[in-house]
């Protein structure tokens, strides 16, 4: 793969599309820069699969505009750069009595893939994806799991210029998402790659951008860190002695700006003169979050901590605590 020019790999304008009177999209706007690993998250009913369909021409769209890689995408019209893609659905179906080399061997053939070429990198990702003991074997045999690493690895067979993967990783075990989105890194600069999940913490490893879609529209869209950025929770961290973590939490919770007290991420109120706090992690230290007003954050990042110094408490660790993809979604999509 070479490096990719800095364009819209994927641009998506007020694109609508209803089935009888239910709205599956409401002029969805996005866009996807070339060379970035982009995340598409939502709550379940967002739209994405719709989405993801009328992008690659599977399905008609009612209004808008849909482009791949600078070409319109039309329902019914082949398009001319389908050597520079791949897609894998969220459940890939193979003909089962086939073997997985054999699937291989015919995705290299949709591909107009040199066949020698086709069967090196073939045997490569059969091997790189735990599949090479199971290459003969016929894909009816296979395990949902199985299955899904196949479906991936015809992906990666082309060399594409853009990947689009419907939750790619659902069937896998830990260490088998770990190594796809190691992949999918490896990527970056060299191919786009726009990816669905419902595993947060997976999209915001990975990914540089993200798009999160709500009721068949966009709501947030933009540089993963811009993002967590933008929706900060108003929340301090401090990590003291277990010893003193009563202590702590007492005086925290007196100071007149702060909302809420909680423990290792475990939520309880702040009242005046009392922490709510029962011991620690049972480690030698304890945990605090302090919640406090929004417009007094630079205030008590300050003050809590020479309130704190000046009784005697030891602190640890002390800082903003940093939001993540979890926090925002939840947020944004209830």
């Amino acid at each position: 793969m070479k490096a990719v020019n800095a364009v819209d790999a994927i641009y998506i304008e007020e694109l609508s599309k209803s089935f009888g009177q239910v709205c599956a999209l409401d002029e969805l706007s996005m866009r996807v820069e070339a060379g970035t690993v982009c995340g598409f998250i939502g709550p379940n009913g967002a739209g994405k699969t719709t989405t993801l369909r009328i992008l690659l021409g599977l399905l008609p769209k009612d209004e808008g505009t849909v482009r791949l890689l600078g070409q319109d995408v039309v329902f019914g019209r082949e398009l001319d750069l389908r050597s520079r893609l791949s897609y894998l659905p969220q459940d890939p179906v193979f003909p089962e009595r086939h073997t997985g080399l054999e699937v291989m061997e015919l995705v290299a053939g949709l591909y107009a893939m040199d066949p020698r070429r086709a069967r090196e990198r073939a045997n490569a990702l059969l091997e790189q994806f735990h599949l090479h003991g199971a290459r003969k074997r016929s894909v009816g045999t296979y395990s949902r799991g199985m299955k899904q690493r196949l479906g991936l690895a015809t992906c990666f067979l082309p060399e594409p210029d853009l990947l689009v993967l419907d939750e790619p990783v659902s069937a896998l075990d830990p260490e088998g998402r770990v190594e796809v989105f190691a992949l999918l890194r490896q990527l970056k600069g060299r191919a786009t790659v726009l990816f669905s999940s419902h595993i947060l913490e997976d999209v915001e490893r990975v990914s540089d951008e993200l798009v999160m879609i709500k009721a068949g529209h966009n709501i947030v869209e933009g540089p993963m860190e811009d993002i967590l950025n933008r929706y900060a929770s108003e929340r301090i961290r401090i990590r003291v002695r277990l010893e003193d973590l009563e202590q702590a939490g007492r005086i925290v919770a007196g100071l007149p700006w702060v909302i809420g007290v909680s423990r290792d991420g475990e939520e309880r109120n702040a009242e005046p003169g009392t922490s709510g706090l029962r011991g620690g992690n049972g480690q030698g230290e304890g945990l605090l979050y302090v919640d406090v007003k929004p417009d007094a954050v630079a205030v008590a990042l300050d003050v809590i901590l020479v309130s704190l110094v000046q009784q005697g408490v030891k602190v640890r660790e002390y800082g903003r605590s940093r939001t993540d993809l979890e926090t925002v979604f939840l947020r944004l999509s209830v």
